[in-house]
């Protein structure tokens, strides 16, 4: 069976991949244009407050830089599938939500407030305003990034997991950016001189309370629909339009029901189980991407990889899934050391790039590198392995 209407592997074909620098395209200037705008915003409002509350400013880009870094290195050298992205994809798409999106979501707000206030009634506006104006702003104006690096270099989103990483990426910058805003209002109305406290209520708040389900989940699901839309081309235009649509409303209702006052939590508890749900449905979505992903990985891998000292069946059957990967490093360790161990760990990394190369360019003098770098990793690890009593790896040819 396959996963949300994969399409044949021949419809998956091998492609040419565009590069997301591309100063001939209007895209990519109107995207600088904007960053370079929303930069210069974003760098007034910090210099503004550190003239007031100096402290709280410095220790908010840095805690808030340690949020963002962190999880990102760790996904990096664990989710060894992302590290076969290009990074600047992955810059462009952080800067339009931390810079971009975040220096047109300010002036959008107030006045969807204003005249949601003059429309229905000030008391309404301060109950709903929030659950009406933030989704649908904020949500509009990320997925409208992820439109405009579609536009710059479409031949990257060849999966759905490429569309939701660089959504998330999107709706993480957003949310820092924004935290980083709400730290410094917080900071700048604290009522007494302490400026490191506005920071822990912040961070405890928003980062930690709230971040499983913000502005990176969100954009995520609605950047799915994006993906689909751009790989299921077999599919009418219709069927497309509208399961993007569908994707972009899930991620609309989340921030809707995450803002509304219905389900207002009075304690710790609560907050976890109102957002649980969200977090539960994302989840689920990531893991039919994650589907998608291997779906496409294996069928490149079985039409252009042949002989075992490249990729053996076990490992072509691992390529899609993070478990299975992990498992087969595992083995490796327990039964030759860690040295065979990161040696194979090494070794999965470059055969997923060979494969994503095959994916991208099809044969050529950048595929037979990489094979030439396989069979090198290979023999490295069979060298380390025979130093060690044990069987070699059921993933590796005898």
């Amino acid at each position: 069976m396959t996963t949300l209407d994969n399409p044949p592997a021949a419809v998956r074909g091998p492609v040419g991949v565009d590069s997301f620098f591309q100063p001939r395209r209007f895209a990519f200037w109107l995207l600088i244009f904007l960053l370079a705008n929303g930069l210069f915003s974003v760098s007034r409002e910090l210099y503004q407050g550190s003239q007031v509350v100096p402290v709280t400013v410095l220790l908010g880009l840095l805690v808030w830089t340690l949020y963002t870094a962190i999880p990102l290195w760790f996904f990096h050298q664990q989710l060894d599938l992302f590290a076969q992205h290009p990074p600047l994809g992955f810059v462009l798409a952080f800067a339009w939500g931390s810079l971009g999106a975040i220096y047109l979501a300010g002036p959008v707000n107030t006045e969807f407030l204003s005249v949601l206030s003059k429309t229905t009634s000030p008391e309404f506006s301060e109950d709903w305003g929030a659950a009406i104006v933030g989704p649908t702003t904020e949500e509009t104006l990320k997925i409208l990034g992820v439109i405009l690096l579609v536009l710059i270099a479409r031949t990257q989103f060849r999966t759905l997991l490429a569309a939701a990483s660089i959504g998330a990426l999107v709706g993480l910058g957003f949310q820092i950016s924004e935290d980083l805003s709400y730290t410094l209002s917080q900071g700048l109305s604290y009522p007494s001189p302490n400026e490191i406290t506005p920071v822990v209520q912040i961070v405890l708040v928003r980062g930690i309370l709230s971040g499983l389900w913000s502005h990176a989940l969100f954009t995520s699901i609605a950047a799915i629909g994006i993906g689909y839309f751009l790989t299921r081309r077999h599919k009418p235009f219709g069927v497309r339009l509208a399961v993007a649509v569908g994707f972009f409303l899930i991620a609309w209702s989340m921030h809707f029901l995450w803002n509304s006052p219905l389900l207002e939590p009075s304690n710790l508890v609560q907050i976890f189980l109102r957002g649980l749900p969200l977090f539960v449905l994302g989840a689920l979505l990531w893991w039919l991407a994650g589907r998608d992903e291997a779906t496409n990985l294996i069928a490149i891998a079985d039409a252009y990889i042949d002989g075992d000292d490249l990729i053996t069946p076990e490992e072509r059957h691992a390529l899609g899934s993070l478990r299975s990967r992990r498992k087969l490093r595992r083995q490796a360790r327990k039964q030759h050391g860690r040295k065979a161990g990161r040696i194979y760990h090494e070794l999965q990394r470059k055969q997923l790039h060979l494969v994503m190369q095959y994916g991208q360019t099809g044969p050529g003098p950048r595929a037979d590198q990489d094979k030439l770098e396989v069979r090198i990793l290979r023999d490295r690890y069979e060298t380390a392995a025979a130093k060690t009593p044990g069987q070699a790896p059921a993933a590796s040819p005898s």
